[in-house]
């Protein structure tokens, strides 16, 4: 595309005006006083976390039912969250005020793999239009994550202590699980502790099918210690997580040991001339991959349907973030902060002995010393005009600073002496190159906030959000298939290779959003979200080669795909409510809450659908509460995906709903969750899935009967019991 193409004209501003939308956060972020723009009501918090929890051990659920959320599977706690068609990387999260990275080729990691989803005590996701004082790096939005926070006694008590125990077991895939946590403190000083442990084995789809590498196994410990003043907290967490095994069936690897450690210390404090809040972090992350045990023939456990192929990562989170709140001339904020992330990463593998000596005798360097660093500054200005009108007007400066050192392949020689001159060739390409990379970032963010009656309001609202590529996108250099075939975070089989000269990612979004509901926003709310952004140098693939597999009767062919920057245009819709039905005493109250969402991401050049859009879906659900009781009924509605990305082989799938049933009862500090999932068996095909790679590998068979199968889209989880229970003291 031209310069000239890129840039935006008049009609093409009034027109995205006309259909953009703001975001909402899905809780209530804190805020310097009411006035703030875009900060939800209590209501809008996330709902029912506990009943979340009983229907999966993955985090980035605890969002279902969001308007403008889905999820790209990944394994069993790892899936990526996907916020108004953007995911993973293009999505900033942070979890405790800590801005994790994956650190794996395949993204097995994700920043919301780190907490467990039985420690979480509040999740919410801002979309599109956020305040630059919420974080940058992003252009799809932004989630953040809170753990358990400190208790203290109450003035005057002397040694307060309390805490809880849960377990749940659902039965589709024979998960089991528990978590703990327990709080000794006084009026001042506080100590904590948590832990969660969740195992699954794999699950079965509506037919009653076994889904290979489904299995999943996660253990979390955490320790809390806090310091309270008249008007500061100073909170230092500190934790450790292992994860022996989890599967991936729709990646050619799966997780074989995840060990990550942290320490995080939080200050905030009142002082006379506004609030400050400090963070300053750490995250050390050992990960290895290989093939998994249902990637092998299950009657000789030996490495001959895929090949073994240890690959290992080392990632090093470090940063701090200093945040102002500074109010002047009456009704008006100054926000001011500095921040800085450095993430290192080596990514090596580890060379093995064949008969062929293709994966030796050198190590196999893929990013090696590779760090990404960015220095952040923010300047923010709240102003509450009148009783009716509020803005914020905000600008955000990156500066992302790459590098990675030379890297070379295994170098491996054939039984003749040669050596295999395509490692060679790459890796001599990638090290005279000068890998250092540099970009400078702009975000500008401008909200105003309209309240036209005291029950509806509309929130305008335009923001440039950048985004630099991450360590793989840049520094992924060998095109043999082998190699690339482990870079890939997307669940397509395809195979990808980085691109030095990538540009960051410019996305803009502008915004109106209407919001009605009742005086007191308990009786009924009804809000309506349009949206349009445009990405300038989205990083999109195109074709480097391709791979095929023969056998008789068929074949199938995989790409070698290398990131470029394009152009991108994402438009769609969320609306959201919720409906009092009835109050009594015998039926105490009823209620009907309701999500709707609709994406529609293409390449302008092309016309083709972006990857992994979510089709037309929706969530209705009716919750009763009377006494101790919780009774609700979910609807679950998915379109079909006909829009697909051709040249990333997407599938398509049909249309489906599921229905889940849940009940709870709580007595005095007792609570029993029960509740079923997809009550009527029904299968179905995830659109999000990617490939069920482990079929095509069909390794439940032994090597001489062994048939190849056509990739087709991985089926979702059949029916499931569920039963869980917590016990607070």
């Amino acid at each position: 595309m031209t310069k000239s193409s890129k840039k935006f004209i008049a009609p093409q501003l009034l027109f995205m005006l006309l259909m953009a939308a703001v975001p909402l956060p899905a809780f209530s972020m804190e805020a310097s006083g009411p006035e703030t723009v875009v900060t939800a009501p209590a209501e809008k918090k996330v709902q029912s976390l506990s009943s979340k929890r009983l229907k999966s051990s993955d985090t980035a659920e605890l969002l279902s039912g969001e308007p403008g959320v889905a999820f790209a599977t990944g394994g069993g706690v790892s899936s990526l969250p996907v916020v108004r068609g953007q995911a993973d990387d293009r999505v900033l999260i942070y979890v405790d005020c800590m801005c994790l990275t994956s650190a794996c080729a395949n993204h097995m990691n994700p920043p919301l793999s780190y907490i467990a989803a039985a420690n979480v005590s509040g999740i919410g996701v801002s979309a599109g239009v956020t305040p630059v004082s919420y974080g940058g790096d992003n252009i799809g939005g932004i989630i953040h994550v809170d753990s358990d926070q400190p208790l203290f006694a109450n003035p005057g008590e002397q040694v307060t202590a309390g805490g809880s125990v849960s377990s749940y077991y659902r039965s589709n895939n024979r998960a089991i699980g528990g978590a703990f946590s327990g709080t000794v403190a006084n009026s001042n000083l506080s100590f904590g502790v948590t832990g969660a442990i969740d195992h699954a084995s794999n699950y079965k789809d509506g037919h009653g099918n076994t889904v290979t590498s489904t299995y999943y196994e996660s253990r979390n410990l955490g320790a809390t210690l806090a310091l309270r003043g008249d008007s500061s907290l100073l909170t230092l967490k500190a934790g450790h997580q292992f994860i022996p095994d989890q599967g991936f069936v729709n990646q050619w690897m799966d997780m074989l040991e995840n060990n990550a450690s942290f320490i995080n210390l939080h200050y905030k404090s009142d002082f006379a001339w506004g609030k400050l809040d400090a963070t300053a972090y750490w995250q050390n992350t050992w990960h290895r991959m290989n093939s998994g045990e249902d990637k092998l023939p299950i009657n000789l456990r030996i490495p001959v349907t895929m090949p073994d192929m240890p690959m290992a990562t080392r990632g090093i989170d470090t940063g701090y973030s200093l945040k102002t709140d500074i109010p002047f001339a009456e009704k008006n904020i100054l926000r001011l902060g500095n921040e800085f992330h450095r993430f290192s990463l080596n990514d090596w593998w580890p060379p093995i002995s064949t008969t062929l000596g293709t994966m030796g005798p050198d190590t196999f360097l893929n990013i090696n010393d590779g760090s990404r660093d960015r220095y952040a500054f923010f300047a923010e200005w709240e102003s509450k005009w009148n009783s009716k009108v509020t803005t914020i007007f905000g600008v955000r400066n990156e500066q992302v600073r790459m590098d990675a050192g030379d890297v070379q392949g295994y170098n491996a020689q054939n039984m003749a002496g040669m050596i295999v001159t395509n490692y060679k060739r790459d890796s001599e390409a990638f090290n005279a190159e000068d890998h250092a990379r540099s970009d400078s970032n702009w975000d500008v963010t401008a909200l105003a906030r309209y309240e036209i009656t005291p029950t509806g309001t509309v929130e305008v609202g335009y923001a440039r959000k950048t985004r630099s590529p991450n360590l793989y996108e840049r520094y992924a250099w060998s095109t043999m298939w082998m190699a690339s075939g482990m870079v890939n975070w997307f669940g397509d089989g395809n195979g990808y290779v980085g691109n030095l000269d990538l540009s960051p990612e410019v996305a803009h979004t502008l915004s109106i959003s209407a919001d009605w509901h009742d005086s007191e926003r308990k009786s009924w709310e009804l809000r309506v979200t349009p949206y349009y952004t445009y990405v300038n140098d989205y990083i999109g693939v195109q074709v480097y080669n391709t791979q095929t597999w023969t056998w008789p009767g068929g074949s199938e062919t995989r790409k070698i795909l290398k990131f470029v920057n394009q152009d991108a245009r994402i438009y769609g819709l969320d609306i959201s409510g919720k409906l009092a039905l009835w109050e009594n005493s015998a039926l105490g109250s009823g209620q009907l809450r309701g999500s709707l969402g609709y994406v529609h991401g293409t390449d302008p050049n092309t016309g083709s659908s972006l990857y992994h859009m979510m089709p037309l879906n929706g969530h209705l659900t009716l919750e009763q509460n009377v006494k101790g009781w919780s009774n609700a009924v979910e609807l679950q509605l998915v379109g079909r995906k006909s829009e697909t990305d051709p040249l990333r082989f997407e599938p398509e799938t049909a249309g489906f709903a599921l229905v889940n049933l849940r009940t709870s009862y709580k007595w005095n500090n007792l609570q029993i969750d029960l509740g079923v999932t997809n009550l009527f068996d029904k299968f179905y095909y995830l659109p999000l899935g990617g490939i069920n790679y482990d079929n095509f590998l069909d390794s439940k068979l032994p090597p001489t009967t062994k048939r190849a199968a056509d990739f087709e889209p991985l089926a979702g989880q059949g029916r499931s019991f569920n039963v869980g229970l917590t016990q607070t003291f």
